[in-house]
């Protein structure tokens, strides 16, 4: 069984409560030796210096359709109606420079994307580029976005080699051609 304090518990806790306020506010401040203490630095470890790159490729899409003889994305999630909400991808792209897709391959774009609409053909886009061409070679990006028209912006959030810690967009525009392949044209800065 509890018992209520005692009012001579009390008035030792407010006596006490009070000695301490006093001695706190008449400690003279302005005579008491300084101690400087350093700040840390806002970047305490050795960051690397951010650069800024600029580059232009294309991204070719052989899409998993009846006519395409080699497609290099497979459907993994068939979607419902009435756009086909939730069908999945994983892709397995290829980069070059230009839009010929017999180019030197110069990366991948590995990833998925997924129809993330109800009502209207809008497909979300996660993928790693993993570069494999010249000083880039072993790099990647991270790259987010939505895809609901021929052209956009999709997401930096990151990277590795020498794009370690990359942020920035990418703009896009997409057209098909001969029917059977998807090329986006990229700027990605």
């Amino acid at each position: 069984m509890a018992t209520a304090p005692s009012s001579s518990s009390f008035l030792f806790l407010l006596i006490l409560l009070l000695s301490v306020l006093g001695i706190a506010s008449s400690t003279d401040y302005n005579t008491q030796p300084s101690i400087q203490v350093p700040l840390p630095s806002l970047c305490p470890c050795n960051c690397p210096k951010e650069n800024e790159t600029l580059l232009h490729m294309n991204l070719h899409q052989l899409p998993a359709w009846p006519n395409v003889p080699k497609p290099n994305e497979v459907a993994v999630i068939t979607g419902g109606p009435p756009v086909g909400f939730g069908q999945t991808y994983v892709d397995d792209w290829f980069l070059t420079m230009g839009t010929d897709p017999n180019q030197k391959i110069i990366g991948r774009a590995q990833g998925y994307h997924i129809q993330a609409s109800q009502t209207i053909n809008s497909w979300y886009f996660s993928h790693i580029f993993v570069l494999q061409d010249d000083w880039f070679a072993g790099s990647t990006l991270q790259v987010l976005g939505i895809y609901a028209s021929e052209s956009g912006q999709w997401s930096i959030v990151g990277g590795t080699g020498v794009f370690t810690n990359a942020h920035g967009t990418i703009k896009f525009s997409r057209s098909v051609v001969g029917g059977n392949e998807v090329i986006y044209a990229l700027d990605i800065h």
